[in-house]
């Protein structure tokens, strides 16, 4: 018994020196590694590459997806050309759309229903110049812009086709990279209309287009309608009954922006406003709810005579500039973010036929500088300052 008593702490008193040592040896292990010169913080990709295993299996880091710095690097000799011929648009000091220029002499395209009071574009080399509204498509949604400017880079849509289903798409912005870069999902199509509304309730018991109700943070509010105005003329189109007006207004889209002719007392009033796809407030069905977690949609998402689709996620106020295949050819110009993955372009087969039009002025604006600006435009302009870099690093 006395033996085995001795046995057992000859081993625990062996085990117990064992550890000692691999405490001791840790310690100056630990105390050598201090004593050294820190390593320089490592760069949030190399954060993302050291980080655990199950939460590396677990969820997919943000640059590992498409719209990832590395995945649109490895498309910047793709949009190099036509980056030079990028534009950004900004109303009033602000972002508002990109564009591209589409003739040497100062002609730019863009999208249509973003552009609000003082128009300027900030070209390539760093220009930033006054821009004149010449053209407006209200069925496209895209403006012709004109800009004192000559010799300019243009781009080229000679040859230019749809690009199959499947296909890569790059958009172009001003800096090397592109602002995103996602998959063809669906062929061009007519994407239908959908009514737009001005945010006003009408009086049912007379018949002319009454205002009993405004409702707020709406093109109606926003344009300074008020009770007992009178609607006489929505865009030159008479509205002398209840019932022709909400036919007038909902031949319109969301996001059309349109000149009221209003009755207040003895005066005749005009005024802009900008049509919604929905009054404020209202609860979104779950489709509408999905759709809207990627991020802001573009007011003016519906009814397109022809649109291709693809799943770049395109911020509203990066729409309305051109997008090139793996060719570099430009193929359209993206015109609505309509969904969480779900941006509409206008194919450059469709725009071709306009260009044109919209620089002779047989498409003229309806005003030439448009002095209000929608609600849903103010409030994404403040969530975007000034200075606030853009997915692509360009600074707005």
């Amino acid at each position: 018994m006395v033996t085995s008593h001795s046995n057992v702490r000859r081993r625990l008193s062996a085990r117990g020196a064992l550890a000692l040592v691999c405490a001791v040896a840790w310690m100056l292990a630990w105390s050598l590694a201090c004593a050294q010169d820190p390593a320089p913080p490592p760069d949030w990709q190399q954060q993302a590459d050291a980080a655990p295993f199950p939460m590396d299996r677990i969820t997919v880091p943000s640059w590992r997806l498409a719209g990832g710095p590395h995945v649109r690097a490895a498309f910047r000799t793709v949009v190099a050309e036509a980056g030079e011929a990028a534009v950004r648009v900004r109303c009033d000091g602000r972002n508002a759309a990109l564009g591209g220029i589409v003739g040497p002499d100062g002609w730019v395209l863009t999208k249509a229903s973003r552009l609000t009071g003082n128009i300027t574009c900030r070209l390539r080399d760093g220009r930033e110049l006054d821009a004149r509204l010449v053209g407006v498509s209200r069925d496209y949604d895209v403006a012709m812009l004109k800009i004192d400017a000559k010799r300019l880079p243009a781009l080229h849509f000679e040859n230019s086709h749809a690009p199959p289903v499947g296909a890569w798409v790059a958009t172009v912005g001003l800096s090397r990279d592109p602002v995103a870069v996602g998959v063809v999902s669906v062929a061009p199509r007519k994407i239908p209309h959908r009514a737009g509304i001005l945010g006003v309730q009408l009086d049912d018991s007379n018949d002319q287009a009454l205002v009993v109700r405004v409702f707020p943070h709406t093109g109606a509010a926003s344009a300074g309608l008020l009770v007992n105005d009178v609607l006489l003329t929505v865009d030159d189109q008479p509205t002398p009954t209840r019932d022709e007006l909400i036919r007038v207004i909902r031949s319109f889209s969301p996001g059309d922006q349109v000149t009221l002719q209003v009755q207040r007392g003895d005066q005749t009033l005009n005024m802009e406003a900008t049509l919604t796809g929905d009054l404020p407030g209202r609860r979104l069905n779950r489709s509408q709810f999905q759709n809207h977690l990627g991020g802001r949609l573009s007011e003016r998402r519906f009814g397109f005579p022809n649109a291709l689709q693809h799943d770049a996620v395109v911020r509203p106020i990066d729409c309305g500039g051109p997008i090139v295949n793996l060719d570099g050819q430009i193929v359209g110009f993206n015109i609505a973010r309509a969904g969480r993955t779900e941006t509409y372009a206008i194919p450059a087969t469709s725009l071709t036929k306009l260009l044109y039009e919209l620089m002779s002025g047989n498409l003229p604006p309806e005003s030439e500088k448009p002095t209000a600006t929608p609600a849903a435009e103010q409030k994404e302009q403040a969530d975007t300052p000034d200075n606030a870099p853009s997915p692509s690093g360009e600074t707005p």
